[in-house]
């Protein structure tokens, strides 16, 4: 099955021709985001004839990119970078018509590749100070944004519409500093600082996307309702050391629910972990993907409703 997916995640791999050559000599390789001539790397627009690519590696690291800017030059320095490229010197493993215009690997709507709608919030300030909207697309720390691993309590996200253009980005990347020059671009952002809005249904996948947002509308977690605004909460240590190891959002308190294919239970809650704040705490219920709290960021877990505290 093809996987135009976002390119976080992974999409149609490629070979890149040299483009100054008569001859098809492949100078590296990559994977196809986009053939739409109004995608934009950086600031500029693809136009005509053209593709956005993911570089992954090179055969040839002094061969020169098509297009280049003030830092990339040579294509060994676009590797884990998007440049523009010629339709003309891509080879695809899977066949797609290039002359035709694709939608970009990185759709404006929430799709399987996504994890989904989100508000994003400023990330210095501790109130909710929405400065853009976009989607969640990944919370795996060793992905890349702009050539550099994630790391751990950040996610991967794509803006989509920004309310606050003279906002500073966390991670600027020039020439990308403000929220107005990331727009339909994909950056890293705290995800403490982000709040769904959406997400699909699929919640038990190997990509840990975080469960449907439904929050108890009450301040304990016995008593709250599984529909409603999603409430911040500490998880406590379930070693009864009284340390407060995670920051999540409860979205399930129904017995009936599943939290990696295990029932929930009574007296627990199903809570989304956002942040990490003691790495080495073991989680309730460990499995071979999540034993502890550092493994837990981005996905869902069950948590005893005794050692949850809402903010």
């Amino acid at each position: 099955m093809s996987d135009l997916s976002n390119v976080s995640k992974g999409g149609v791999r490629c070979q890149l021709l040299d483009w100054c050559s008569n001859v098809e000599v492949v100078v590296g390789e990559g994977e196809f985001c986009s053939s739409e001539h109004t995608y934009k790397i950086g600031r500029i627009p693809l136009g005509r004839n053209a593709a956005a690519v993911l570089v992954k590696s090179t055969t040839v690291i002094h061969a020169s990119v098509w297009r280049p800017t003030p830092t990339i030059f040579t294509l060994n320095e676009a590797v884990g970078h998007k440049i523009a490229w010629p339709l003309d010197k891509i080879i695809l493993d899977e066949d797609i018509n290039l002359s035709q215009p694709t939608k970009s690997v990185e759709s404006e709507q929430p799709t399987d590749e996504s994890l989904g709608r989100i508000k994003i919030f400023q990330y210095w300030s501790g109130d909710d100070d929405l400065i853009a909207e976009g989607m969640l697309l990944s919370t795996d720390h060793n992905e890349l944004v702009d050539g550099r691993p994630l790391g751990h309590g950040a996610a991967v996200v794509k803006v989509l519409e920004v309310v606050k253009p003279e906002a500073y980005l966390w991670r600027p990347n020039p020439p990308i500093s403000l929220m107005s020059d990331a727009l339909n671009e994909t950056i890293a952002w705290p995800i403490d600082r982000i709040q769904l809005l959406d997400v699909p249904a699929n919640d038990e996948s190997t990509r840990k996307s975080p469960q449907s947002a439904t929050t108890p509308s009450s301040t304990t977690p016995s008593t709250a309702s599984s529909k409603g605004a999603k409430q911040k909460c500490f998880l406590l240590d379930i070693d009864n050391t009284g340390q407060r190891v995670a920051i999540g959002r409860v979205s399930s308190t129904d017995p009936a629910e599943k939290v990696h294919q295990v029932p929930l239970g009574a007296n627990a809650s199903k809570v989304w972990v956002e942040v990490s704040k003691v790495e080495g705490a073991r989680v309730w219920r460990a499995n071979s993907e999540v034993k502890f709290i550092a493994d837990a960021v981005g996905t869902t877990v069950a948590w005893p409703n005794d050692k949850i505290i809402f903010m």
